[in-house]
């Protein structure tokens, strides 16, 4: 059946929206890659769009020798790595209990994590909990309060379901316990919905500056998107990159290849890419982890 002129405007019409959707989402990160490529004095004078008109890795070197963004960017591998492996294993744990229809208090546990899914207590009962825990200045508050997650345990538990129940009756029969079919059996098969749950739970670990700013008030102890955040809004960068020849803003006489505008490209840049870069090897496993769900559920 051939498509009518109606369909194929519709086709052409959702084809430019997507495409103009497209580049409005890449072009950002495209500008800022070139800025960062590029040298700071020459920046300055503007016009460059899509490619770094004079190459230079200088903006690199300044903002890689500095010790405080290594340490940053190892806090923000340390509550990545470490919050989405207990994330994916708790949250694991929970929802095999719940698929188990003779749990005691099990309609009890599923309403515990069905009303998070819709209200919060707000900023200031969380900022006294992880007081009242002594989680403030502590790394330990980027992992311990965002391992549980109702959606992670409901996404999880949908997941569960479809390993068939006849596996788990055959180990039995063979004296396996609950934990010995839960890693032996549902959690291997159970590859999609796990990887959707580490990506998720990785990308807000990395993404999130909101704890290092309310919760931790010592500097060496921010993740790298909160040191991010402290110099982009306006910290005074010329002291935090001490000793380095930057120029300011409109010091065109200044012939430097570093300027402040680059050293915040650069930055925004490495904070991004590990996302871009491991997110095309994961991409499969989230696409067919949603799809479960969205069928199962």
């Amino acid at each position: 059946m051939k498509p009518t002129t109606g369909q194929k405007v519709f086709g052409v019409f959702n084809a430019g929206s997507l495409l103009l959707f497209c580049v409005l989402c890449v072009y950002p990160l495209v500008l800022v890659t070139a800025l960062s490529f590029n040298d700071g004095a020459d920046a300055m004078r503007g016009g460059i769009y899509l490619w770094p008109r004079v190459w230079s890795l200088e903006n690199y070197r300044t903002v890689l020798k500095e010790n405080r963004i290594i340490t940053s960017a190892l806090i923000s591998v340390y509550r990545t790595v470490v919050g989405a492996g207990l994330s994916v294993i708790l949250n694991a744990l929970f929802a095999y209990a719940l698929t188990k229809r003779d749990l005691p208090g099990r309609r009890f546990f599923l309403w515990f994590i069905l009303v998070p899914m819709y209200f919060g207590g707000g900023i200031i009962p969380y900022f006294l909990v992880c007081k009242a825990l002594g989680l403030i200045n502590n790394i330990l508050v980027y992992v311990l309060p965002a391992i549980f997650g109702p959606f992670y345990i409901l996404l999880i538990r949908v997941g569960l379901l479809d390993v068939p129940a006849s596996l788990e009756e055959s180990a039995k029969m063979d004296g396996a316990g609950y934990g010995t079919i839960f890693f032996r059996i549902y959690f291997p098969l159970s590859g999609p919905i796990l990887a959707t749950v580490a990506l998720l739970s990785g990308l807000g670990h990395w993404n999130d500056w909101f704890d290092g700013t309310v919760l931790v008030l010592t500097s060496r102890l921010w993740p790298l998107q909160t040191l991010l955040l402290h110099i982009i809004q306006g910290a005074d960068i010329m002291s935090f990159f001490k000793g380095r020849n930057i120029a300011m803003a409109g010091s065109y006489l200044k012939k430097t290849p570093i300027t402040v505008e680059s050293l915040k490209m650069a930055m925004l840049v490495l904070t991004v890419a590990p996302v871009v870069l491991l997110y095309p090897f994961l991409q499969r496993y989230y696409i067919k982890g949603v799809m479960v769900g969205s069928l199962k559920g």
